[in-house]
């Protein structure tokens, strides 16, 4: 075990763990075939408890299983966490459906659902998914390396930093498998995919540091699986022109929309860090600056 590594350190140990973990499993798609995502989705958290457990002593204390922020819930941060990626995704769509690029069909999931118990439904399948799939992943991107680039680097490099890297982790999955983004040309894919992903990226970052819980982060990755995947199945057309360039998760219009809710939490952070009274007077702790 390695006892005075440093917190910018500890990162990119983190990251070769995450990034080599996971060409491990896109190379072995041949042997896992539609199953490598969902194993992908774990490697960040297999990282993490490497990095405590092995590499270093820190999952000996309470405060590096602390650190992951696990410990508390955010509430503060959850109705954002949904909301943000239900504006974002459903514009996007509503956009591409109003224009006639696409048409719209009810989802498959929803079609023998009352409406009343949509919302009932919709919390259901986000808590299912927060932690059978993006609590792994959220533990790893947002629990234990944004902290710690944080700590190293200061909050405005480490938030599109972190975003940034989240997104080349997925590269061995796009390149080496047919299973994410294969449809479209994969040379206007993948630096779409890599930018959408850097900026959306500040928003769960921004809600876990300003919550001191990974739960809100966890929350918005699911939303945003979700409600992406609600809004593809709704979808009928066969051009990549719609599912990945427009309204795909590497889309230009979930890149303008997410870039726009990027530009309020820098604005608003800003205006409680330079307004300390009104910070009392909605009540809450203070919040990262950006």
């Amino acid at each position: 075990m390695f006892t005075k590594l440093t917190d910018l350190t500890k990162a990119f140990i983190y990251y070769g763990l995450a990034f080599g973990l996971m060409l491990t499993v896109a190379l072995l798609y041949p042997v896992l075939g539609e199953s490598v995502i969902a194993v992908a989705m774990l490697t960040p958290a297999i990282s993490v408890l490497l990095m405590l457990l092995v590499v270093t002593p820190d999952g000996r204390s309470k405060a590096g299983w602390a650190s992951l922020g696990l410990h508390r819930l955010g509430l503060r941060g959850w109705a954002a966490a949904v909301l943000i990626p239900l504006l974002v995704v459903g514009s996007a769509y509503s956009l591409v459906w109003v224009s006639g690029l696409a048409d719209f069909t009810v989802p498959p999931d929803f079609k023998d659902v009352s409406l009343l118990l949509v919302p009932v439904f919709l919390i259901w399948v986000i808590a299912k998914n927060a932690l059978t799939g993006s609590l792994g992943e959220e533990l790893g991107w947002r629990g234990y390396l944004l902290p710690r680039l944080t700590a190293a680097l200061g909050v405005r490099w480490a938030l599109p930093l972190s975003g940034l890297l989240w997104g080349i982790w997925h590269l061995p999955v796009i390149f080496l498998t047919p299973l994410y983004h294969a449809e479209g040309n994969l040379l206007i894919i993948v630096p779409l995919f890599l930018t959408v992903v850097t900026i959306m990226g500040v928003i769960p970052g921004y809600l876990r540091l300003s919550t001191n819980s990974v739960w809100p982060a966890v929350i918005f990755h699911t939303a945003q699986n979700v409600f992406w995947y609600l809004c593809r199945t709704a979808t009928i057309t066969s051009s990549p022109l719609v599912t990945e360039y427009l309204a795909g998760e590497s889309g230009i219009l979930l890149l303008f929309g997410y870039a726009l809710v990027v530009v309020a939490i820098v604005l608003i952070s800003r205006h409680r860090l330079n307004n300390p009274r009104a910070q009392m007077e909605i009540g809450v702790e203070p919040v990262v600056g950006i």
